[in-house]
């Protein structure tokens, strides 16, 4: 309230002290909201940063979990297994697709968080494939 006693004491005209502190308003919301959102996608790949895919593999062999991970772009693409066997590899093992892909690069960040969840996801693959063979 001392902003807006200090605005109202120096601007005379009322419609100037209402202006004013509509201005101030959004200025302080506007700057309060936008900086610290982190964008969803980005929100979603983070856990890649800390993932060992070597050591997440061999525990989804020991649960039994076979399937591959892929990637949603404009199709689903499977790191480490070519277009042709795509299909017998999807049916023999599943995939999971990550969560955070897209055919479109958000950001900076969303574009490196894509690049290391690809890396991730060819490591990953080439375990459970020592495992699963069409």
């Amino acid at each position: 309230m001392a902003l807006s006693r200090l605005l109202t004491k120096h601007i005379k005209c009322p419609m100037n002290q209402f202006v004013s502190l509509i201005l101030l308003s959004l200025l302080v919301t506007g700057c309060a909201t936008g900086s610290g959102d982190v964008d969803p996608y980005v929100k979603q790949l983070q856990w890649l940063d800390a993932a060992n895919p070597q050591t997440d593999a061999q525990q989804a062999l020991k649960k039994g979990d076979f399937r591959l991970l892929g990637l949603a772009t404009r199709s689903v693409n499977i790191p480490g297994v070519s277009n042709e066997e795509s299909l017998k590899y999807e049916l023999k093992c599943g995939v999971q697709l990550i969560d955070g892909i897209s055919d479109v690069v958000r950001s900076d960040e969303h574009l490196r968080l894509m690049q290391k969840a690809r890396s991730y996801a060819l490591k990953y693959n080439a375990i459970i494939k020592t495992r699963c063979k069409p």
